[in-house]
């Protein structure tokens, strides 16, 4: 008599483990929601040291190493290697996590070459596509500096 009480009470326990545990496989391999965003893979640390490193050197060169007023073709070098550290990054790192830093200051050895178009290119990528960025204020201000003036 004691089994056949034993027996159904055995069968619930079972059933219920069976189905938490369902549950929890279950939970376990759906994404967890819009909220986490994207699963991206892993950035390369090394590639990621090697871009930042890259980085402060073109802002060093920007902001450092300025030749003298009239020596144009000091300017044009100065801003040749910045462009060329940017532009390594952009090309060896497309998803290093400063991405909107380099292209803000890509926009800046831009302008100062006297490409405002390719400035106005650079900012708006900015601002358009990191909208999080603490250097979207800083391209749209520069935009705004940079409007063609209405005739």
């Amino acid at each position: 008599m004691t089994s056949q009480v034993l027996r159904p009470l055995f069968q619930t326990r079972v059933l219920s483990l069976l189905l938490l545990l369902l549950v929890t496989t279950a939970t376990a391999l759906t994404p967890q929601g819009p909220g986490r965003g994207p699963i991206s893979t892993p950035r390369d640390p090394e590639l990621e040291k090697q871009s930042y490193r890259n980085l402060e050197v073109a802002k060093f060169y920007y902001n450092k190493r300025k030749p003298e007023k009239n020596d144009k073709a000091g300017w044009e070098r100065i801003n040749k290697a910045v462009e060329s550290r940017l532009m390594e990054i952009i090309d060896t790192n497309p998803t290093f996590a400063r991405m909107d830093e380099v292209i803000f200051w890509l926009g800046e050895v831009y302008h100062r070459a006297g490409d405002i178009e390719g400035a106005r290119d650079q900012w708006s990528k900015v601002v358009k596509d990191f909208p999080d960025s603490d250097f979207k204020a800083k391209a749209q201000k520069r935009l705004d500096e940079v409007k063609p003036s209405k005739s």
